[in-house]
């Protein structure tokens, strides 16, 4: 359990959000730490991918035609339907 200390302006912004949403102001506070805790992690891969960033790059057209035989062999190893 954690226990937060919010400035009065700032709690009472989160109990008007909770209550236009019809959530409690705890489920409003966990949303928006689980937000933030993601954009940190989103951040940190996006910095470990620029970082060992080789400068390929893939033109549209063919990231489509590679996606799109992908999709055909998958079709192609699924069952047929009985």
């Amino acid at each position: 359990m954690i226990t937060v200390k919010l400035p009065q302006k700032t709690e009472k912004l989160l109990a008007d959000m909770a209550k236009a949403s019809g959530r409690t102001t705890d489920q409003v506070a966990v949303d928006a730490i689980l937000e933030a805790i993601e954009d940190w992690q989103d951040a940190r891969i996006a910095e470990e991918r620029v970082k060992n960033d080789d400068g390929v790059r893939i033109p549209l057209e063919e990231m489509i035609r590679q996606l799109e035989l992908r999709e055909g062999d998958e079709r192609n190893k699924k069952p047929a339907a009985e």
